[in-house]
């Protein structure tokens, strides 16, 4: 019998191959480094709706098992029960020490069932707007013996609020260290987010036009794409900012990287974040941070937390007119994340095989 842990992980979407680095990129990043330091944790990973194509295939020697869901709502039912056979059929190959699922949804309801047909432990990472009213798995879980991890101390808090439980234990995603940049700070301020309502890139377009008119000559830009392009781009036509904004559109993370050590402040204007890994590759960038208290925000001279659009506004003025200092600093580290898991995936004993 093999003395490894085996992990079993379910999760709504994953990475088709090396190249897929928009999909999830935290998990990515976890999963390399824990396979690096700690070969003695092994994965089965199940995926339920993207990649669309419900070919196994190999993932940094993991093996991947996609059920093509496809996002279709008609598709869910089905897929549920071809997630529980796929999953029965792994553990007979191999027991599953540890089922770990990814937000607080179909994969947690699934695991639930899962584990208790197991005997196995059952972790549920909560990722983001999961931990909002609106969602209905909420209330159906709540009292389960699920082990519920948050990203934040803000989206515990919130947790908390709606199901009167609190969470097992806060770990942030983390981000190894990134090179020192030598290049020129000459973008001083960048957003990056899927341009959705939520995200509030309405604010940043509000913030340069008022900062424009102290500096016409100020150097922004947005990176991404959503239903909100269109608005934000008229927007930004009709304040005369045509010449301080560019919209990128859909960049990798690699060139995201680049931009981020020729940036001078991140500017996320997001009314909500389970974590917002954005700002641990911010800060691991030797970037500036003005945000509201959402994720993981937390007070750090790096770091300024808005209360209003206006006081959003001010910090940012002030800070484009002081000295900064772009050394980068890396405030969640990729490492502490392992090993944190490492721990939680040690807690049962190896089961036997059935």
């Amino acid at each position: 019998m093999s003395t490894s842990k085996h992990i079993l992980l379910l999760t709504p979407g994953f990475p088709i191959d090396k190249n897929d680095f928009n999909c999830i990129p935290p998990l990515q990043e976890f999963l390399i480094k824990i396979n690096q330091i700690h070969p003695r944790v092994d994965f089965s990973i199940i995926t339920f709706q993207y990649p669309y194509d419900a070919k196994n295939y190999s993932w940094e020697n993991i093996n991947v098992y996609p059920l093509g869901g496809k996002n279709s709502k008609a598709k869910k039912p089905f897929i549920w029960l071809k997630a529980i056979r796929t999953a029965k059929q792994i553990d007979k190959i191999r027991s599953v020490d540890v089922l770990h699922t990814l937000w607080l949804g179909e994969c947690a309801m699934i695991g639930n069932i899962l584990s208790k047909k197991f005997d196995c432990e059952h972790i549920c990472t909560l990722m983001g707007q999961d931990v909002k009213s609106s969602n209905r798995y909420l209330k159906r879980l709540k009292n389960s013996k699920i082990r519920f991890i948050a990203l934040s101390k803000n989206q515990a808090n919130q947790f908390l609020r709606l199901t009167n439980r609190k969470v097992n234990d806060i770990i942030h995603w983390g981000i190894d260290d990134q090179p020192e940049s030598i290049i020129e700070r000459d973008i001083d301020l960048l957003a990056v987010g899927s341009l959705i309502p939520l995200k509030n890139y309405s604010l940043f377009v509000q913030l340069v036009h008022e900062i424009a008119k102290i500096n016409p000559d100020i150097k922004c830009k947005l990176v991404g794409t959503g239903p909100e392009s269109t608005n934000l781009k008229i927007m930004t036509k009709e304040k005369g900012i045509e010449h301080c904004i560019e919209f990128t559109g859909l960049l990798s993370r690699t060139e995201i990287f680049k931009l981020m050590q020729r940036s001078k402040i991140l500017i996320h204007p997001s009314m909500f974040e389970g974590s917002g890994f954005i700002f641990a590759e911010a800060l691991a960038n030797g970037m500036y941070i003005v945000s509201y208290n959402v994720g993981y925000a937390h007070s750090h001279p790096k770091w300024f937390i808005a209360n209003d659009n206006q006081d959003f506004i001010k910090i940012t003025v002030r800070l484009l007119g002081s000295k900064l200092d772009f050394k980068a600093v890396n405030a969640f580290p990729l490492q502490e994340t392992v090993n944190r898991y490492d721990f939680l995936y040690n807690i049962n004993e190896i089961r036997k095989p059935n």
